[in-house]
């Protein structure tokens, strides 16, 4: 039985948290989450704003698509990357996005399940005749942690991050196709069609805040693991008293991560409150899902990603409003 015992243990150790945890099963804990898609999101900004200079220069002019090229080659320099240092349209086009608000909604839910069994059959030899006594047990266990949260941001701040060794060592090179949220997930693509949609408005008019543009991404990872093992003993038993004949213990363990991270991107700041536009916008039906630092921008920003939190939430939903 110990034999038994020991390899069970064995195959089973890293499942039994009573704390489910990121960390457990990917070595990575939630701050490092968190810096990992904070360092990709600031790489994108940079990225998309440095190659949107250089690769236009009939739009931008000549000195712009110089400077820029000179910070495409020096990503480490990127903290010295501010309006200042253009003019004209190029001036124009880093201004409209220096203030790019962003919200993540992280959303963290793992659960483990161990499941424990023992089976011993006795057997006694009589004359003619064979009497067996079977024994088992189980003991099922399940454990469940949903971490929740929400972090803002803006392009300016990200490009200015400190200490300027904030992103060193945390940004992973490649995806993670098991535990994706740990890897690179694409900002970058995100944040590129996030400013083509936005250079469609007027850049010269910020009034119109109703058409504030905004946008939003749910990316939801899923990952499952399970393994099992049945060790099991025989033994040959002699005379006719009750005698064990054989044993088995079975360990089952399962880990499912669910990631989910809603992310928002808003280029315009909300109108100063009590004027027109902010009274137009009309009444809240329902209570916010989620709370965040942060006005301007960032606000909206998370707004955003409320809004989509609040059509997820009622997704398959009747709601019936009387006067």
């Amino acid at each position: 039985m110990k034999l038994i015992l020991s390899l069970s243990c064995a195959f089973l150790v890293a499942g039994c948290a009573i704390r489910p945890l990121p960390e457990h099963v990917t070595g990575i804990t939630t701050f490092n989450i968190v810096k990992q898609i904070r360092c990709e999101t600031r790489e994108a900004a940079f990225n998309v704003l440095v190659s949107g200079l250089a690769n236009n220069p009939t739009v931008f002019g000549e000195p712009a698509r110089t400077i820029a090229e000179g910070f495409r080659d020096r990503p480490e320099l990127m903290h010295e990357f501010k309006p200042a240092l253009f003019t004209g349209n190029a001036r124009e086009f880093v201004d409209f996005f220096w203030n790019t608000g962003i919200a993540y909604n992280f959303s963290l839910d793992m659960t483990e399940v161990n499941d424990f069994g023992a089976n011993i059959n006795f057997v006694q030899n009589l004359t003619g005749s064979t009497t067996t006594l079977g024994l088992g047990g189980a003991v099922d266990r399940l454990r469940e942690n949903k971490r929740t949260f929400t972090v803002t941001d803006d392009f300016k701040g990200l490009l200015n991050l400190k200490p300027r060794t904030y992103c060193d060592g945390h940004l992973a090179t490649g995806e993670n196709p098991i535990y994706p949220i740990t890897g690179r997930i694409g900002v970058e693509l995100f944040v590129r069609e996030f400013v083509r949609v936005a250079l469609f408005t007027n850049l010269k008019d910020n009034s119109d805040y109703g058409g504030a543009p905004t946008m939003v991404d749910t990316l939801l990872f899923n990952t499952y693991v399970s393994g099992s093992v049945t060790p099991k003993v025989v033994f040959s038993p002699v005379g006719r008293a009750f005698q064990l004949a054989d044993a088995s213990f079975t360990a089952a363990a399962s880990r499912r991560d669910i990631h989910t991270l809603t992310m928002g991107l808003s280029v315009l700041a909300p109108p100063p409150p009590g004027t027109a536009a902010a009274v137009s916008g009309g009444r809240q039906l329902f209570g916010r899902l989620l709370t965040s630092r942060g006005g301007g921008t960032r606000k909206t920003a998370a707004e955003a990603v409320d809004q989509e939190l609040t059509r997820q939430a009622l997704s398959g939903r009747t709601i019936v409003v009387r006067p």
